[in-house]
């Protein structure tokens, strides 16, 4: 009976979307095309690898592209105004930028059991939008990594508690770290695990959020672990 009952919701899911699409059409979410969920022009605006090094000796965090322009639009849509159906277009996006440094990075290039967490978010930020924004991302990029001979998991096991005011508020690397300074942490005992441990975030700004989280995770015992995020923020000779 859950079988047939799971059958029938899920083609009431396909008809209701079919519906939607036909009675409210979508666009691009970085530039409004028709019909597009990311047109290929926006699309290949993610298609880079950038390297940006972390505070501290926090290592080093690469993105797909930099928030300006259509990709800042995209993300916005999809962060701040539900637009979910950016999930799997973002997460393959995410999937190829790791297939890519995997294969460009010495440190990383025979690694084939990788650990997918979601970078963090606060309470707030999950009752404001409903959910945990990078953990749709890191599932569907671990499929996508499967599929490609390695053996990927989401581990969600990084915490955001007892942070005041949003980031956007922390203009500084400085002023970000010291925001959630002592407020990340980690739910598993990760010593033993060989695993690349990989944080998944949206936008890299400062760095200082990514670079508490791969302390926290390397604190935990994890002992290889960089980050990836959908965009950073150019410097200004960027």
């Amino acid at each position: 009976m859950g079988t047939v009952a799971s059958r029938l919701f899920g083609a009431l899911r396909f008809w209701f979307a079919a519906i939607r699409d036909v009675l409210l059409p979508r666009g691009c979410a970085g530039c409004d095309k028709p019909d597009e969920v990311l047109c290929p022009s926006c699309a290949s605006l993610f298609g880079h690898v950038y390297r940006k090094a972390l505070p501290g000796n926090a290592g080093c965090c690469y993105g797909c592209s930099w928030y300006r322009g259509a990709v800042r639009q995209a993300i916005l849509n999809w962060k701040d105004h539900g637009d979910e159906e950016c999930d799997c277009a973002f997460a393959l996006l995410l999937a190829d930028l790791a297939l890519k440094v995997l294969r460009q990075e010495g440190p990383y290039s025979r690694t084939r059991s990788l650990a997918l967490v979601p970078a963090p978010s606060s309470a707030s930020s999950m009752h404001r939008r409903g959910r945990w924004q990078t953990l749709p991302l890191v599932r569907l990029m671990a499929r996508r990594l499967d599929r490609q001979g390695f053996s990927a998991v989401a581990k969600p096991v990084l915490k955001l508690e007892g942070v005041q005011g949003k980031s956007v508020q922390a203009s500084s690397a400085q002023s970000r770290s010291r925001r959630i300074a002592g407020h990340v942490r980690v739910t598993e005992d990760l010593k033993g695990d060989d695993s690349l441990f990989i944080v998944i975030d949206d936008i890299m700004t400062t760095g200082a959020t990514m670079g508490q989280c791969i302390s926290a995770l390397r604190a935990a015992g994890a002992s290889n672990v960089i980050g990836l995020a959908l965009a950073c923020t150019p410097n200004r000779d960027e």
